[in-house]
């Protein structure tokens, strides 16, 4: 997987150090494709074990690995948006380089073979989304019950069992009202599979089985951040496509 989006994934799970690492290997990848494990470790006044065990932390087997995919983030144009068109661009490019280089297909069995899908979403957006996905399931003949409100979420937690699946939809991954359900349902061993923006937070480290959207910021009126959920839909479309595609060419 390419180097940006492994660090989006795995970055609130490094040290201090091994995050300063990733900036040197950001802003310099060029040199960093030229050095050796040694002469990087110098560069960033560490050890060769210490760029070694960044390398395993971001999912790569070795530094070789890491250089390679650095090597292919370079070959990639780099956009620089002028306008929010060339942002969107700039986005569904990332989700599906993403898309491109994860493997489906645990979960696809999975989803299939669960005696009831449970879909939760965490917001407005994130709701709206995740209706088109379960009608999607359903057109591809996968049963499931999308449940509404927080208190409907406690009280279906206590009749889910381990057959079946639970897919949550999240921006953040960190909705405090659902974290003793999530919880609840991991003591009863039932399969969770989280959707969120790219980054470790509660639903990623309680899943099963976890997938990612770009979420960015865009200019706004507002004060508050307002964020482009375009990844969202992308990727719940994605999931929804191959499973249609698992159940109607695969088996």
């Amino acid at each position: 997987m390419d180097f940006d989006l492994r660090v989006k994934i795995h970055y609130d799970g490094l040290t201090d150090s091994e995050k300063e690492m990733v900036r040197f290997i950001t802003n310099r990848p060029q040199d960093v494709i030229d050095m050796n494990i040694v002469e990087l470790g110098e560069a960033l006044l560490s050890s060769k074990s210490s760029v070694l065990r960044l390398a395993k932390k971001l999912g790569y087997h070795g530094f070789s690995e890491l250089k390679y995919a650095l090597r292919s983030d370079m070959t990639l144009t780099s956009l620089e948006p002028s306008d929010l068109t060339l942002l969107l661009k700039q986005d569904l490019d990332r989700i599906f380089r993403y898309v491109e280089q994860t493997n489906f297909q645990p979960f696809l069995e999975k989803l299939k073979a669960a005696r009831m899908v449970f879909l939760y979403a965490t917001g407005f957006s994130q709701n709206n989304f995740t209706k088109e996905f379960s009608k999607d399931l359903m057109i591809a003949n996968r049963q499931n019950i999308m449940i509404s409100g927080e208190t409907n979420l406690a009280i279906n937690s206590s009749l889910i069992t381990e057959e079946d699946l639970v897919i949550f939809t999240s921006f953040s991954g960190e909705t405090k009202m659902i974290k003793d359900v999530v919880r609840a349902l991991k003591i009863k061993n039932v399969t969770i599979a989280a959707i969120t923006k790219f980054g470790s937070n509660f639903l990623v480290e309680h899943a099963d089985y976890a997938f990612f959207f770009e979420a960015t910021p865009l200019p706004s009126y507002q004060k508050q951040v307002v964020h482009s959920l375009i990844g969202l839909e992308v990727i719940l479309d994605v999931i929804a496509r191959k499973y249609r595609e698992f159940v109607l060419f695969d088996e």
